[in-house]
């Protein structure tokens, strides 16, 4: 098992988005979540990365407080986009 010494930023962060997902879903409690966004937080060296968890754990409660017809249209959106993008050759 890796202690968090040895878990990568990329890591930790990944941990702290699947823990904000578990606690939007009922799976583990506030306190569990929040320690897994304080153990990636802490690692951060810069204010762009607390930007960028924080505003994921927005987008996740966001996404978690739609309700069906609405996140219909989020996924017609993001296929659209997705639909437009430039493939790599």
């Amino acid at each position: 098992m890796k202690t968090t010494a040895t878990i990568s930023q990329e890591e930790l962060e990944q941990k702290a988005v699947d823990s904000m997902i578990a606690y939007e879903k009922s799976l583990i409690s506030g306190q569990e979540m929040k320690d897994a966004v304080t153990r990636a937080l802490h690692h951060y060296a810069n204010r762009e990365g607390h930007r960028e968890i924080v505003l994921k754990g927005w987008i996740i409660k966001t996404i978690y407080a739609l309700d069906s017809s609405q996140l219909k249209d989020l996924d017609r959106v993001a296929f659209t986009c997705m639909d437009k993008q430039p493939v790599n050759p």
